[in-house]
């Protein structure tokens, strides 16, 4: 609309020749603006694919041969886009990981059904898991997955645990401790041990009962 109207109604001061060069400026402008509007999509897809295609190579038992050239060549762009995203591999297997830890915003939907003891509520979230980062889960806490990771979801579920779950702070800092860990280690077998045998000998409703039986029981019966 800009170069329509100088082109019309133009200054006087400005030649053809000038006014044509100052449209082309200004699409060039436009199309850089329109460029930026898009840019957040873009940027999280073109992540996404730089992910997407090393986890299709980190699954497939090639885990220590994977280079920088193996990645963009499955994901279709250059050296120089991947450096943009990541530093090194390394740094793309962290951020992979850290995309399936557990969000405050989850945990706290389990906290409330867990305090509550409904066990379908658990269960939606589960099945929430299940769906969207199970096939991801399943091999890294499996014995050919990533010892990283099971500690970052072993701390990540601790701290939660403290953060989000009500224990009794007026007791002893050792007793808190202890008590948070076993607590993180039913959470967090309950999900290793559904992925490695649990899902072909349970139901969801038979491992979600199964769960809050040892938090609220504990193993021994009195």
């Amino acid at each position: 609309m800009l170069c329509y109207n100088l082109i019309i109604e133009g200054p006087k001061s400005f030649s053809n020749e000038q006014n044509s060069d100052f449209c082309r400026i200004n699409d060039l402008l436009e199309k850089s603006e329109k460029m930026a509007r898009k840019q957040p999509e873009v940027t999280a897809q073109t992540r996404r694919n730089f992910i997407d295609a090393y986890w299709d190579l980190y699954s497939s038992d090639r885990a220590d041969k994977i280079t920088v050239r193996m990645i963009t060549d499955r994901a279709g762009y250059n050296r120089g886009t991947f450096y943009a995203y990541f530093s090194d591999i390394d740094d793309l297997h962290q951020q992979m990981e850290d995309e399936l830890l557990p969000s405050e915003e989850n945990f706290e939907k389990l906290k409330k059904a867990t305090v509550s003891k409904n066990s379908r509520e658990i269960m939606e979230i589960f099945t929430q898991m299940d769906r969207t980062i199970g096939k991801k889960l399943s091999f890294l806490l499996g014995p050919k997955g990533s010892l990283s990771f099971q500690s970052k979801l072993k701390s990540s579920l601790k701290r939660l645990i403290l953060k989000h779950l009500p224990l009794d702070l007026q007791e002893k800092e050792s007793v808190i401790d202890y008590k948070t860990d076993m607590l993180c280690g039913v959470f967090y077998e309950t999900v290793r041990y559904w992925y490695d045998q649990g899902n072909r000998q349970f139901t969801a409703e038979e491992m979600t009962t199964l769960m809050l039986q040892m938090i609220f029981s504990g193993l021994v019966e009195s």
